[in-house]
């Protein structure tokens, strides 16, 4: 039977604390009472990490992991993750110490009120300013331009129902913006404030050169948000200035033309009218071209199941239930083959896992 929680947590340099993670998680886990798994993705680690996770496997069963065969980033882990979590529920927390396993039943209990997404709030954040500045302009962008209004995108420390994330298409640093990728499939997001603690060993993974990174991120993320489905819309929309462009110049050209301005602004002003134009043509032919090949794409990322609950005689309901659970089981069974059943036993694929 599959477990209901997935706990999935990426990995990368981290031996100091590995250990002392999966300790705290599990005995955070003996509150439950439920099957759970524990899923460590190790995003190419250069030190001792995945050692270490083969030694902790052999002692702790809930256990599983993916090894990459080089650092891929965290986006990348988090999508392995989910992709071999069989849980109904998915969470997700950074591997450093900083988050606070003994959250995650607090977010489950927010998540039963009716939420699909609940996201960690580190309220009272222990980052030194440089990192918490740039991250709070960040927030208040994304969640201005979205219309997911979150006080903190960045907290890996999250809970999912599995069908909300799932399917989401991420890249890059998207894995921040999850929240805000699953409000085009109608999931109801919220947050809660949580713990955050002082970084105790090793040094932060990011840069500067992440805060680029993520404002690239946030304007290719409100293209997907809104235009994913409707391309034509997208590009008409960017036409918009080259439209009023074209007009401009072209009143300019015929006032030239008629009154006789200074020679050769006539020329220029249509000139300027006709290249304009172009660009309105070309933006709308690709606006076309975008809708032909969305109505021949896959866009399950931007839809959750059509039907949310289903009130039916007690009988056909539990039918409904273990059929839905058998799918899941065969949905998931060739995925398993890449995680170490035993310390040392690896299977060695072409997907980039090792």
């Amino acid at each position: 039977m599959p477990p209901y929680l997935s706990i999935v947590v990426p990995l990368y340099n981290e031996e100091e604390s590995v250990e002392k993670l999966l300790a705290g998680i599990l005995e955070v886990a003996k509150q439950f009472d439920f099957a759970y798994e524990i899923i460590f993705v190790d995003d190419g680690s250069q030190d001792n990490t995945w050692a270490i996770i083969e030694k902790l496997k052999e002692t702790t069963p809930q256990l599983k992991a993916i090894k990459f065969r080089r650092n891929y980033g965290q986006t990348s882990a988090m999508v392995a993750g989910f992709d071999h979590a069989r849980g109904q529920i998915i969470a997700t927390m950074d591997g450093d110490l900083q988050n606070d396993p003994s959250d995650i039943p607090l977010l489950l209990t927010k998540l039963e009120e009716g939420f699909d997404i609940v996201s960690g709030w580190r309220k009272d954040r222990q980052d030194h300013f440089s990192r918490v500045l740039p991250s709070k302009i960040a927030n208040a962008i994304i969640s201005w331009t979205t219309g997911v209004r979150l006080h903190d995108y960045g907290c890996s420390l999250k809970v999912y129902r599995s069908e909300s994330v799932k399917s989401l298409k991420a890249y890059g640093e998207m894995h921040r913006f999850f929240p805000a990728l699953a409000s085009m499939t109608g999931a109801r997001v919220t947050e809660l404030p949580v713990n955050h603690h002082p970084r105790k060993y090793g040094v932060s993974k990011y840069g500067f050169d992440r805060v680029l990174k993520v404002f690239s991120d946030i304007f290719a993320m409100n293209l997907i948000i809104r235009f994913s489905s409707t391309p034509l819309k997208g590009f008409a929309f960017s036409s918009i200035p080259f439209f009023l462009m074209t007009s401009f110049f072209g009143i300019l050209a015929v006032l030239s033309w008629n009154f006789h301005w200074t020679s050769g602004k006539t020329l220029f002003f249509f000139i300027a009218m006709a290249l304009s134009g172009m660009a309105v043509v070309h933006l709308i032919t690709l606006g076309v071209l975008g809708e032909l090949v969305v109505g021949t794409s896959d866009l399950s990322h931007t839809k959750l199941p059509r039907y949310k609950k289903i009130i039916m005689e007690k009988g056909e309901e539990q039918d409904l239930k273990n059929n839905q659970i058998d799918a899941l089981s065969q949905e998931h069974s060739s995925d398993l083959n890449i995680l170490p059943n035993k310390a040392g036993s690896v299977h060695d694929d072409t997907n980039g896992y090792a």
